[in-house]
């Protein structure tokens, strides 16, 4: 989903990648950095500040967004958002700090499939190579929500995206390994491989 005003990120990623040091480049003036600056600062404000309110729908019962009029699919939309604002690592791991990942982690038990397997999607984004976010995740039961996922849920596309999401979360996660062994998570997966849908064989 595009974001509203400048995109200044991209702005400075595209002089970055246009500045190769076989030319000389205008020096920036002391104004023009303090402007690039907060204009940075900016975006980074308005993307936390996205992620709340983002929080707070995915908080709202859903018979209450239903009597709004938002639909499963708006949450989607919603969560297509989040997975793209937790690219960044601070971001991802912010989200905690607004109070965004437990409702993210609920939303792997909601009844829309759809949601189930985007939810894990999103969690995948946050927990790639990131540490903290493992801990965090792990912390709040979302190893234990995501195996339920992928050992029981009824629709392959949510126990794909649930493996997916396990798979980075126990990467280099000594914890999460070993939680994921305890769970039978190493049986439930050969299990998987085995089985006569080629989703999970390839």
């Amino acid at each position: 989903m595009a974001r509203d005003g400048p995109n200044w990120e991209g702005l400075l990623k595209w002089s970055l990648a246009h500045s190769d040091g076989t030319r000389p480049t205008n020096t920036l003036s002391e104004d023009d950095k303090r402007w690039l600056k907060e204009a940075l600062q900016a975006q980074s404000f308005d993307v936390i500040k996205r992620m709340k309110e983002i929080t707070l729908v995915m908080k709202i019962p859903e018979k209450d967004l239903e009597s709004q009029g938002i639909t499963p699919d708006n949450i989607e939309d919603l969560l297509d958002e989040l997975q793209e604002h937790v690219e960044s690592i601070d971001n991802a791991n912010d989200l905690n700090t607004i109070g965004g990942l437990a409702p993210l982690i609920e939303y792997l038990k909601n009844p829309h499939a759809n949601i189930r397997a985007k939810a894990a999607d999103v969690l995948t984004t946050i927990v790639q190579n990131n540490p903290v976010s493992q801990k965090l995740v792990m912390e709040a039961r979302g190893l234990e929500h995501l195996i339920a996922n992928f050992t029981n849920d009824d629709d392959i596309n949510v126990r794909i995206k649930a493996l997916g999401a396990i798979s980075s979360l126990i990467r280099h996660n000594k914890l999460g390994t070993h939680a994921f062994r305890l769970a039978n998570g190493y049986g439930a997966l050969r299990e998987a491989l085995g089985s006569e849908n080629v989703r999970f064989q390839r």
